[in-house]
């Protein structure tokens, strides 16, 4: 099999010489001698490989695989344009190509090959809008005509509209133009030298491209330190039939038309007809034969050879999920070499984002995909077939084959694509079902006929009633029993057609069809291994083949369990497990399949549905579930899992019970042990550990949500002290989602976030208490135990955070989706690189840098151009530019960044490239905005009090320069549709605009007494809302011009950005008080208490559509998502300061911490509470401050220019002097030199250090280990002595023990 597809697909004689070409020249032949010819000598002469038709080709070549070769493999494309190649059909076809190649890389973020169009006898403007009337041959025919373009035949292959597309996807492209005028024309007497001035130029651009190619090729590929690379490899990915299968791919009727299921469903995959869709689908009941089916067809020969490219069987099942299919699309990759390209598309959260890069995975080969048993369940839509058809009509060679896919489904709900191929039971007693039978039996077919056994086979075929899988049950415990039988072999049938009869119970409603005799042939199949015939003995320890079999009702459709977790089950060693789980294969009752040095165990679906309705009759499901949750815990029990360290689980088994251990404990009625699971520190430090917070969270609401309806648990119901522990599992869950941006795989980590954000509920709830109780005994030493509070709340108003790779600068966007997906992008301090983000609804987090591309220069040959747009940079040396505001639109994956040299930059995440640059602003760019659906970006500089509009796709300027305010315009938005823009100035008003018309809508909205600093429009455009720098909020009727209601105040320092809600009834604002605060705009009240938390200004705020939920996002490195609902604090009181500690310091003996904000406070050590009553005295926010070595006296430091001397224990002030004399005083009072710096005070190095925000163990080995990381924390202070540790985290005072 593998033999054969290599001897198709691999290397020639001639395909092993030539190696891919760096350049490929496109032209029409009157073009080829003056400047296709010349150009290519001159690349050949400059060391470039380049392809020119024919020239490049010797005799023996394949022509046409040659072409395609050298297309799709060339980085870089010369198109030489003129009336003839837009009208001949091979130079489109290659253009065609090229484009096609360019789409797919920049979708899935791979390199595109560079596309330099050269206007030679076609300019940019008749690319744009080409007109095939107007050109004429040299007899004066239209070249159009004469080329047959307009033929049936070339417009089906390609429209005209489609070739006018082309060209003006093609004219997009910075190219290069024919400015000497040169021409074909021989008796023109300066005509050599302008061709041949054009021909240097080309040949100057294409090296220069080339160069930049293989350099970027060399670090991505093969880089210096030999790191490999993928190579495709096409393979048969399918499991093969067994032997004893009967199909008739090739079968025939008289007529010629394929006569059976699986002929017709072949006819169909390798169907030419070009209005047959790209794929086909088999429909049917269970058992009746379509995953043989497909298996068959993938190791068909004459498939192997129409699909060169590989057949990649995958198989999902009724309880798959997307995450199911995406992994098996995954594995598909892998399989054919692609082991990178898999990682990328394992990172994704989303099904299109894989298939995306799929398709450009598997791009120009020719594969069959063939996905068995899909169903529209979990998760995974009833379009699902066309989403998944994509990659057929997105991967293909030149020669028009495609890629075809194949399904099977028994799902009705599921909208077919293709040829539908229905699979139903066989004619009773047909030459179909006689030939399985006999084959599954290990029995001539002609024995069917034997006047010994006819009667019995005859009854048997009736019994099956033609179902495949009936059949193959039946014959394969018939072959069982004639391999061992020692008498005449065809009174075996009749002994196989006894114990049938004797256990023929219908399950179905309709006794005329085989499903009603399943039941019947599994029995008997049963009967025949526990018979004695051929085995050790009846019974093993008590256990019958009926009892092992139906144990496995536990197992899930369409998946496997380990050998080893099933002779746990069967309570066996494991070579008597292996030899008894064979005996049932050989019956047909279970499969072996053999993976990755492990031996699993599977059923069939309908095999599956008998061992639960027998399990059902015996002993029950349940117990089979307890019993397999007792396997679970053999052992030292569950919690020994969460002894290993990282993600991979030490063998299957032990992955199987963390994967499965929700599953089974909820179905074995085990409630209470799961409930004690989840409220185990240990184990839910092994969730984070391993990835499977989601999992875990989604299990907790499980299994809450049945406790408080069924009242399942007896501490809810009784009333035992237990009552809180629902609420702590929930806290725990909350625990860890927060926690996991802030901690690797270490368990010290791990252990400081939960401990830390779940320690204010410990006085009043018994389960937590035992929680940190659990913490501290199974701590790694070292490790950090928070004292105060150092890290958020679990049950706080905060449910999601998305810590960013940097502290970034004021300029960050963020915004959330319907579907609860939060998304923006942040530019760093230094303005040389954006972050984009994306957290889905699953809580899975993408981050993509954008950088490199931050300069100015002409562009260049390769680059998209701007349409309509011209430079007013005219500087022609390159410049390096910095970002300065961005918007994200992450319905496209757009990026529009504004920049210091005046220029707007529309950046692909994917292709992480700058696709166009719009040029019209002189000076830097402030303020950026995007429509809803990504058409439209708006934007405003510092050079003058004007907006302006751009086309997304075109770059071209939209409508009017919008002009009307007298000051700096310092923020803009945009409606949804991108009708309506707002604005915000320096004059302090507030101005809404008609896109279309330029126009000013109403009069200016006025009421600020600062500038306004923020605005944003509601989703109906009936309402706006601005802050400004007088710290107050206000909206406005856009009809009437008039405020709403009063202006919302409570900020005590500028507003820096508003949100507002689709219906205009609720605004959110962020302020450079680092707080968060929700307004009801009808009462003008703020909704609950401000949400604190940032660490930097809030520059960026977001709600989603029904307002519940808030994003924001600071010049920290955090982005924060916020419910808004959420009821009064609960908990511990959080005592400390209001607004941001400025100044922190540790005394002598290690006992108390003092800290500066608006105010001066003391704090203990050992239980982390406040020690007295604030100092409250200093006139500003204090800046500095020291303590005594007893921690008796403090000294403060304030912006008010005075020092103060605090007397602690009983908070008074001891002395005011000035701040020139600080030094002084503080020798004065505190006798002893500069406490203020207690990092410093130890004077050594540890093995415990601070880093980054973070406390870090460096062990003996050299490794290091994160103890503990918070968010960002500043004048992070460890006092080795003592073993302390104190920060300052935004409003809190982070206090931690070093416990060793």
């Amino acid at each position: 099999m593998q033999e054969s597809l290599r001897q198709e697909t691999g290397p020639s004689r001639k395909r092993r010489k030539i190696r891919s070409p760096d350049v490929f020249i496109s032209h029409a032949g009157p073009d080829k001698l003056h400047i296709a010819r010349p150009l290519s000598k001159k690349l050949h002469a400059q060391g470039l490989n380049c392809f020119l038709d024919k020239t490049s080709m010797e005799p023996g070549d394949c022509g046409p695989y040659e072409m395609e070769t050298a297309m799709e493999s060339a980085k870089v494309a010369v198109f030489i344009l003129s009336p003839e190649f837009a009208a001949r059909k091979w130079t489109m076809r290659e253009l065609r190509c090229f484009l096609r190649r360019r789409r797919e890389a920049i979708e899935s973020g791979m390199r595109a090959p560079t596309l330099i169009p050269v206007f030679y006898r076609l300019s940019i403007r008749e690319c744009r809008e080409l007109e095939p009337d107007r050109y004429q041959d040299d007899e004066g025919k239209n070249i159009f005509e004469v080329e047959k373009f307009f033929s049936e035949k070339r417009q089906r292959e390609a429209s005209t509209e489609l070739v006018k597309r082309e060209l003006q996807e093609l004219a997009d492209i910075t190219g290069i133009e024919n400015d000497e005028e040169a021409t074909n024309d021989l008796e023109d007497e300066f005509g050599h030298l302008a061709r041949e001035n054009l021909v240097k130029r080309v040949s100057r651009w294409v090296k220069k491209k080339s160069e930049e190619d293989s350099s970027d090729e060399v670090r991505e590929v093969l880089n210096a330190s030999g790191c490999t690379y993928d190579l495709f490899r096409p393979c048969i990915l399918a499991e093969l039939n067994p032997e004893e299968i009967y199909l008739q791919l090739n079968s025939r009727g008289i007529d010629g038309s394929p006569n059976t299921c699986e002929a017709r469903l072949k006819e169909a995959v390798l169907s030419t007809d070009r209005n047959t869709y790209i794929g086909a689908t088999a429909t049917g009941k269970g058992g009746v034969g379509k995953t043989c089916a497909l298996r068959a067809i993938a190791h068909d020969d004459d498939v192997k050879a129409r699909f060169s490219g590989g057949v990649y069987l995958m198989s999902l099942g009724k309880d798959a999920n997307v995450g199911r299919l995406i992994e098996q699309l995954c594995i598909a990759v892998e399989a054919s070499g692609g082991n990178q390209a898999a990682a990328k598309m394992r990172e994704q959260s989303e099904l299109s984002r894989v298939l995306t890069k799929m398709r450009a995975w598997f791009n120009t080969r020719v594969c069959l995909f063939i996905i068995d048993d899909l169903w529209a369940v979990n998760g995974i839509d009833a379009c699902i077939l066309q989403k998944l058809s994509t990659l057929a009509a997105a991967t293909g060679d030149m020669r028009e084959r495609r890629s075809r896919l194949l399904y099977s489904t028994r799902d009705s709900k599921l909208k077919h694509v293709g040829k539908q191929v229905t699979f139903e039971p066989r004619e009773r007693e047909g030459g179909d079902s006689v030939h399985m039978l006999m084959l599954a039996g290990g029995a001539n077919p002609e024995e069917a006929n034997d006047p010994r056994c006819k009667k019995a086979v005859s009854e048997i075929l009736k019994m099956c009633a033609g179902l495949p899988l009936a059949l193959n049950v039946a014959g394969t415990g018939v072959r069982y029993m004639r391999d061992r039988w020692e008498g005449e072999k065809s009174q075996a049938w009749e002994a196989y057609l006894s114990k049938m009869k004797r256990r023929n119970t219908l399950r179905s409603e309709s006794p005329e069809d085989g499903y009603s005799s399943l039941d019947a042939t599994l029995h008997a199949s049963l009967d025949i291994v526990e018979s004695g015939i051929g085995s050790d003995g009846e019974r093993l320890r008590q256990f019958s083949f009926r009892k092992i079999h139906r144990s496995l009702c536990v197992m899930k459709k369409q998946d496997g369990m380990p050998l080893a977790l099933v002779r746990e089950l069967w309570e066996m060693d494991y070579e008597s497990a292996e030899k008894y789980a064979k005996q049932m294969e050989r019956v047909g009752l279970v499969d072996l399949h053999y993976d990755k040095d492990c031996e699993w165990v599977r059923m069939h679906d309908l095999t599956h549905d008998f061992a639960v309705q027998e399990a059902q009759k015996e002993e029950s499901v349940t117990f089979w579930y307890k019993k397999l949750a007792d396997v679970c815990r053999q052992g030292r029990g569950l919690l020994a899992i969460t002894e290993s360290e990282g993600r991979e689980s030490k063998d299957a088994r032990e992955k199987y019970v963390f994967e499965s251990i929700y599953r089974v404990l909820k179905q074995g009625g085990c409630v209470e042990e799961l409930k004690r699971l989840f409220l185990s520190a240990r184990w839910v430090k092994t969730v984070i550990q391993k990835g499977g917070v989601w999992q875990y969270g989604e299990a907790v609401k499980d299994l809450s949500s049945f406790l408080r309806n069924t009242g399942g648990s007896e501490s809810l119901s009784r009333g035992t002290g237990e009552e809180d522990s629902v609420y702590a599992m929930e806290l725990m869950m909350r625990a860890a989602r927060l926690s996991v941006p802030f901690c690797g795989e270490g368990s010290a980590g791990i252990y400081f976030q939960l401990y830390g954000r779940i320690k204010h509920r410990a006085s009043e709830l018994g389960s937590v208490q035992r929680i940190l109780e659990e913490i501290e005994r199974h701590a790694p030493r070292p490790w950090v135990r928070p004292v105060s509070e150092c890290v958020e709340r679990a049950d706080g108003r905060l449910v999601e955070q998305i810590v960013l790779p940097y502290f970034g600068s004021r300029e960050i966007q963020v915004g959330m989706d319907s579907s609860g997906q939060v998304y923006g992008c942040q530019v760093k301090e230094s303005g040389a690189e954006v972050t984009v983000f994306t957290q889905s609804a699953e809580k899975e987090t993408k981050i993509v840098r954008l950088e490199g591309e931050f300069e100015t220069e002409s562009q260049s040959p390769g680059d998209v151009e701007a349409r309509s747009v011209t430079s007013e940079v005219t500087e022609k040396k390159r410049s390096v530019t910095r970002a300065t505001c961005a918007t994200f639109c992450e319905r496209k994956g757009y990026v529009v960044v504004g920049c210091e040299d005046g220029t707007l930059r529309l950046w692909s995440t994917s292709e992480k490239k700058v696709l166009r640059s719009f040029h019209g602003h002189r000076s830097k760019v402030a303020c950026v905005a995007m429509s809803g659906d990504g058409r439209l970006v708006v934007s405003g500089s510092e050079d003058s009090k004007k907006i302006r509009v751009w086309d997304v796709e075109t770059g071209a300027k939209v409508g009017k320069v919008l002009g009307g305010h007298t000051g700096l315009v310092y923020s803009v938005a945009m409606s949804g549709d991108g009708r309506r823009v707002v604005s915000g100035s320096h004059d302090e008003s507030v101005r809404l605009w008609d896109v279309e018309t330029g126009a000013q809508v109403g009069e200016a909205l006025v009421g600020h007494t600062s500038s306004v600093l923020c605005v944003a429009m509601s989703g109906d455009e009936r309402r706006v809302v601005s802050g400004s720098e007088d710290r107050s909020v206000r909206v406005w009727d856009v009809e009437t011009g008039a405020q709403v209601g009063e202006a919302l105040v409570g900020h005590t320092s500028s507003v820096l950005c508003v949100a507002m809600s689709e219906d205009g009834r609720i605004v959110v604002s962020g302020s450079g008080d680092k707080s968060v605060r929700v307004w009801d705009v009808e009462t003008g009240v703020q909704v609950g208490e401000a949400l604190v938390g940032h660490t930097g200004y809030v520059y960026s705020v977001a709600m989603s559509e029904d307002g519940r939920r808030v994003v924001s996002g600071s010049r920290g490195k955090s982005v924060r998502v916020w419910d808004v609902e959420t009821g009064a604090q609960v908990g511990e009181a959080l005592v400390g300061h209001t607004d941001g500690v400025l100044c922190v310091a540790m005394s002598e003996d290690g006992r108390r911490v003092v800290s500066g904000s608006g105010d001066v406070r003391v704090w203990d050590v050992e239980t982390g509470a406040q020690v007295g009553e604030a100092l409250v005295g200093h006139k500003r926010e204090v800046n500095s401050v020291a303590i005594s070595g007893d921690g008796r006296c403090v000294v403060s430091g304030s912006f008010d220019k005075s020092v103060r001397v605090w007397d602690v224990e009983r908070g008074i002030t001891l002395y005011v002097g000035r701040v020139k004399d600080l030094g002084e005083i503080k020798s004065r009072f505190l006798r002893t030199e500069d406490l203020g710096t207690g990092a410093s005070r130890a004077g050594r190095t540890s093995h415990i250090f601070s880093r980054e925000g973070g406390i870090v163990q460096r062990r003996e080995d050299g490794s290091e280990a994160v103890l503990a990381e918070l968010d960002d924390p500043e004048d992070l202070q460890i006092d080795h002595d003592h073993g302390v540790a104190v920060a300052r985290v935004g409003h809190l005072v982070a206090i931690m023990k070093l416990v060793v």
